[in-house]
């Protein structure tokens, strides 16, 4: 079963393989070198479609902090458009492929915000009960 664990993992690993810009883990709040990326789930959805499957919902938002808190326009295009080919169809997590639908950005206050959905289903692990051995037929 695939965790959100796993799909964080995944993400950072494309992110640290394409780009210089540290990651970081901890609150905004307390402070970052810059540049920086840090991303979060949203909106993480998780409901049963029967006994066995799950489907989850969540939407992947990568926030990238540029160098210059001012001077950050051509950084912040570059870095938009290298993050739209990394993430383009398809996110592999571990051995599956989750499609991207559709990627949307928007600067705010100097800072990208580059986000996408992802929606798969997945088998429940059901604990294997004991096979019936014997079965008594009473005729009449």
């Amino acid at each position: 079963m695939i965790t959100l664990k796993d799909i964080k993992i995944a993400i950072n690993s494309l992110i640290s393989a394409n780009f210089t810009a540290e990651i970081n883990s901890r609150d905004i709040e307390e402070g970052f070198k810059r540049p920086s990326f840090f991303v979060e789930f949203d909106n993480s959805k998780r409901s049963p479609t029967g006994e066995e499957q799950i489907n989850r919902k969540l939407t992947v938002r990568t926030y990238f902090f540029p160098s210059n808190r001012y001077k950050h326009s051509i950084e912040i295009l570059e870095i938009q458009e290298k993050l739209e080919e990394v993430f383009d169809i398809k996110l592999k997590v571990l051995d599956r492929y989750f499609n991207i639908d559709e990627v949307e950005t928007v600067v705010s206050d100097g800072v990208l915000q580059f986000y996408f959905d992802i929606q798969y289903e997945e088998g429940r692990d059901i604990p294997d009960a004991d096979l019936m051995e014997n079965l008594y037929i009473k005729e009449e």
